[in-house]
Formats: structure tokens, sequence, C-alpha cells
């Protein structure tokens, strides 16, 4: 194809939605749009309650003229999903039947690959899954210690998340290393309205916090993370919950958002903080806390690691949410330059202080490149 045309890249969150316009033959990426769901109408923006209303309110602001492909993230994959794969009538099909294993992501993504079907309607389209990259995974990370029927007869078991952003930091972080790909050892923390940590050992997943759906693991901003299942059932047993009011408030009011009791995003938790709020403090507590424990545990699988890797909204662009986080890493040696620490901007950086025992990058967030990289491979295909 010609070096004229572009890929469209489209990734729903669960209450947002980005586009990218990307160059075909080199990845350049020539536009990108953002924009967050909202409930209620602004003076500077209509409401703009879907993703389709957010998808149609973004076009207005991109170029369309030279769109081949449109590659989209899709969050769960299951197991019928472990690589890239074209969009046909019968794959938004076997999609559909996933919708409930990520509430907040997959509906989105399907209900945009329907409406580029309405504007583009004569362009192909190409799902990228989040899951695809932990395939990797060993029986000792991904099966659960439940009856082993459940694996063998429903195929349930852990599959990790976040793959298009880690696909990226892998690639990235050896990079910026001077190492190959397949040689790196690393500990990944993803950190964002979703949050995993990930043990990467060779370029390749070996262990990873999220579970069989985004909800299990670290603490996130609205989302729980793991939990006794115990007292889940303890819950319904009571009839406390329903079942579909259980999973609102574990997705939806918990995290960071539960325990302050005030807001899911970072920085209205670090401001309150400021302002001597308790129940934020210990929201940022806890939160620090989880991801350090995820840290240790991935640390288990690797051993020595060649960088610890902070990554996405928060692992880019809040300094006090990474320094709390490396204080308790420096017995084994690694820490930070403050100084740079506080100091990131747009460009992807070193922040490991001079004696430190490993590398501490950060690396802003690739699931755009990666969404191009695999739309235009499958499409070449």
């Amino acid at each position: 194809m010609a070096e004229s045309k572009h890929i469209l890249t489209v990734n729903a969150g669960g209450a947002s939605l980005k586009l990218a316009l990307i160059e075909w033959a080199t990845g350049h990426r020539l536009a990108t749009e953002y924009i967050v769901l909202s409930q209620a109408s602004r003076a500077d923006q209509p409401q703009i309650r879907t993703h389709s209303d957010a998808f149609d309110t973004l076009l207005r602001r991109i170029d369309l003229a030279q769109v081949v492909g449109v590659g989209h993230r899709v969050v769960h994959g299951g197991t019928v999903f472990q690589q890239s794969i074209r969009i046909s009538p019968k794959i938004k099909q076997g999609l559909e039947r996933l919708n409930d294993l990520a509430p907040l992501h997959n509906p989105p993504a399907l209900e945009l690959i329907n409406a580029v079907e309405q504007k583009l309607p004569d362009v192909p389209q190409v799902a990228a899954f989040d899951t695809a990259f932990h395939f990797t995974l060993p029986p000792t990370s991904y099966l659960y210690p439940v009856p082993i029927a459940w694996f063998a007869e429903r195929g349930l078991r852990r599959f990790g998340f976040h793959g298009l952003n880690l696909d990226y930091c892998v690639t990235r972080a050896a990079s910026m290393l001077s190492k190959a790909t397949d040689t790196v050892t690393l500990v990944i923390c993803h950190l964002g309205s979703g949050c995993s940590v990930t043990a990467i050992k060779g370029g390749r997943s070996i262990a990873t916090t999220m579970g069989f759906t985004p909800l299990e693991g670290v603490m996130m901003a609205t989302r729980s993370g793991s939990v006794d299942p115990g007292l889940l059932l303890h819950l319904l047993r009571h009839n406390e919950f329903t079942t579909e009011a259980l999973e609102d408030v574990l997705n939806h009011q918990s995290g960071l958002k539960g325990v302050s009791g005030t807001s899911g995003d970072m920085r209205d938790v670090l401001s309150a903080c400021k302002r001597g709020d308790d129940r934020a403090k210990l929201a940022l507590d806890l939160y620090v806390t989880r991801i350090r424990e995820g840290i240790g545990t991935m640390l288990m699988h690797t051993g020595r690691i060649d960088a610890l890797v902070f990554t996405d909204g928060v692992g880019e662009h809040v300094p006090e949410v990474r320094a709390a986080t490396m204080r308790s890493l420096q017995w084994l040696g690694i820490h930070i330059d403050e100084t740079a620490n506080a100091n990131v901007n747009d460009a992807d950086v070193d922040i490991a202080g001079r004696d430190s025992s490993t590398h501490v990058l950060v690396i802003h967030n690739g699931e755009e490149h990666t969404l191009w990289r695999e739309t235009r491979r499958v499409l070449d295909r």
C-alpha cells in the first residue's frame, strides 16, 4: 500500500475514547484525539454519554480520507482469540460472548466496531487483544488452585491484561537499555485507571497480577483489585447485594474512590492529601502498598531485573506515587534520583539513582503503536 495511506486506531476505555491517525508505512502519528465521557453538559462540551457519541465528536477533528484500516483495542479475548484478527460478522459474535468478562471495556469496543462499520463500511477492521500478550504464561502462573476441570472444561484461567502497552514497553525498554528484546528481564507497573504489575523474562510475560478479569490484582482507581472471595460469598449469602450490585461496587465504587470516599482520580486524592484529608491519605497508602506487594511478587518470578518500568497515566505523571513505591525497594539497592523523578516530561527516561542496582524507567503508554503494528501486520497478511 502507498505511504500516504493511514491507519485509524480506536482505543476505548471504560469512560473514555482515544483515536489516533497513524501513517501506514512509518508509524508516524499524524493526529491524536481524546475525550472523556460526561454525564452532564458543559459550556465547552455537549453531553457525551456513550462511546458512539464520543466517536462522532472526535471524527469531526480527523481526516478519514486516506484511512485504509482501523485497529481496535479489545481488552478480553478469552481462550479463543490468542492473536490479532480481522473483524468479520463471525468474529463480532465471538466478541459479544466475552462481554461479561470485561464489562467496562469489551462492550464499548464492540459498540465502536459497529460505529466504524457505519462510517467506513468499506474499510477493514482489526481487533488486537490485551490478553494475547500473556499466552506465554506458564501453567503455574495461569492456573487457579481450584478443580482442574474448571480449566479443562470451561477454560477458566488467569488471562492478564494491558498487553498492548506491555508489548510496547518491552520493546522500548530493550531499546533504552541497548539490549535485544528477547533478552530483557523487567517488572512493569502499568498504573492508570486500571493497574497491573507484570513480570517479563526473555521479553515474554511469565506472571501478572490481573487474572480471569481485569478486576483481580492490585488496587485501582475505582476497582477493588483482589479481595478474599469468602468476603464476597458472605455478602451474597446474607443478601447484602445482588450479583449485579456487587459487581457494580467492585468495578465502580471501590479502589481509590471507595477508600477515599471522594474520587478515583489520583489528582483529586493527592489534592485532598495536601488538605489533610485522612481518608485520602489512607487511600494513597493502601494503593502504594498494594503496588509494592505486586512488585515483590513479580520479583519472586524474575529474580534480578534489568529495569523496573512505570507506565500509563499515574505511572508516567505522578512522581509522588513513584517515589512512595520505590521507598520499599531500597533494601534491594533499587532507588531513584529524586530530581529526575520530579522532572519527568514527555520523553521516556531512566530515573534510577547513580548507585541503583537496576534501571528505573518511565515509559509513556504505547498502545497506539502496537495497534498500528498489529493492524498493518494482519492486513498485509
